[in-house]
């Protein structure tokens, strides 16, 4: 029930980083920036090269994505959780003997734990260098690279679930046909994997799906 809020803020984030991005790569980074003429120039020392627009932009895609994973992950505990999915325990083939998708949730919460931690703010890290001449950082590269961090955690959560929706799916294809929209999804998944039966490991089931999702990730707008 709270798809429409989270999904939709963490749009909205997509937005408004995006915007700040271009803004920032349009912009003028020099430390001092040079204008006016050859004949009369005007030398400008200023900050821009700190850029707390990216560092704070960078921070909250890094919270917009670590929220959308924990979804992610929540969902997931509760298709394999028998006390209330109704389905067979870890959605294994032969529960009692076969762990299922146990383990695969248990890497799915690990790595939200882990994005929780990543969606620290970076931007907040300050620090005094350059003989207290520059005593205001934003730290945009480090805001960066965790999110990037983050979003490798999130592509792997998400493969995941939808790896547990399909399994679910098989167990209650003899209950009603699917939604177009879900049958749409459920193919997708099974022409890169096939159902799971405990007789392989599931890491390269794993990175199958992620590579689906990251391949099929819908191009910028604008």
């Amino acid at each position: 029930r709270s798809v429409p809020h989270a999904h939709g803020a963490a749009r909205d984030v997509f937005d408004i980083s995006a915007r700040i991005a271009d803004q920032e790569l349009a912009s003028v980074t020099d430390n001092p920036a040079v204008s006016g003429t050859p004949e009369h120039p005007i030398v400008s020392s200023e900050a821009h090269a700190v850029a707390p627009a990216l560092g704070q932009a960078a921070d909250s895609l890094a919270i917009a994505l670590a929220q959308i994973g924990a979804i992610s992950e929540r969902r997931m505990d509760r298709l394999v959780n028998p006390l209330v999915s109704g389905l067979p325990p870890f959605l294994a083939s032969d529960a009692g003997s076969h762990s299922g998708f146990m383990i695969a949730q248990y890497t799915a919460a690990a790595l939200s734990n882990e994005n929780r931690r990543l969606a620290a703010p970076a931007a907040m890290d300050g620090g005094l260098t350059s003989g207290l001449q520059e005593d205001f950082l934003a730290h945009p590269t480090a805001a960066a690279g965790k999110l990037l961090a983050v979003i490798d955690n999130a592509e792997y959560i998400l493969a995941i679930e939808l790896m547990a929706a399909a399994q679910a799916h098989d167990f209650l294809a003899a209950t009603a046909p699917r939604a177009a929209g879900t049958e749409l999804v459920y193919k997708a998944v099974r022409e890169h994997v096939s159902h799971y039966g405990d007789e392989r490991p599931l890491n390269s089931d794993i990175e199958a799906v992620r590579s689906l999702i990251r391949d099929t990730a819908p191009p910028p707008i604008g």
